[in-house]
């Protein structure tokens, strides 16, 4: 039963998250799917909806467990021609037994290398609220392909 409610939170808070973009004005990058590597998880699924940015990815460690990323860039400005940073509060879920949910503030770059295409890489400190209260730190790079 405990399971099923977390999944049920899971499901709700990502689906609540991709219709969130569409309910808003204007664009800010579109579309975008790929790969990330580094956290959550070693090698997993990258996702972007304007600037919400989702990562998710399984966890093979002693009990395994889907684990989630999802920010929102907050503060996105130019570098330099096709380079951005960005920066935004974010959740961390480690949706499994046992669950665990916390903050972390992602800072990362933006690169667009040719069209539809998107390079970025991040760090991210986090704070773990439920299960265990801990900071550590996160980070992953990636590629993307925009919609």
């Amino acid at each position: 039963m405990k399971f099923m409610r977390t999944m049920i939170l899971a499901v709700t808070v990502l689906a609540a998250m991709a219709v969130t973009p569409h309910m808003s004005a204007g664009s800010d990058g579109g579309t975008a799917a790929g790969i990330q590597f580094g956290y959550p998880g070693n090698v997993g699924l990258s996702l972007r909806f304007d600037r919400i940015a989702v990562g998710a990815a399984w966890n093979f460690g002693d009990n395994g467990y889907l684990h989630i990323t999802a920010d929102y860039w907050l503060l996105k400005n130019k570098l330099a021609k096709n380079l951005d940073w960005y920066l935004g509060p974010g959740v961390n879920l480690g949706v499994g037994d046992p669950f665990a949910l916390g903050v972390r503030l992602p800072i990362g770059l933006q690169w667009i290398p040719a069209e539809h295409i998107e390079i970025f890489g991040e760090a991210a400190p986090c704070l773990w609220l439920i299960n265990a209260v801990d900071f550590d730190f996160n980070g992953a790079v990636g590629i993307r392909y925009i919609f």
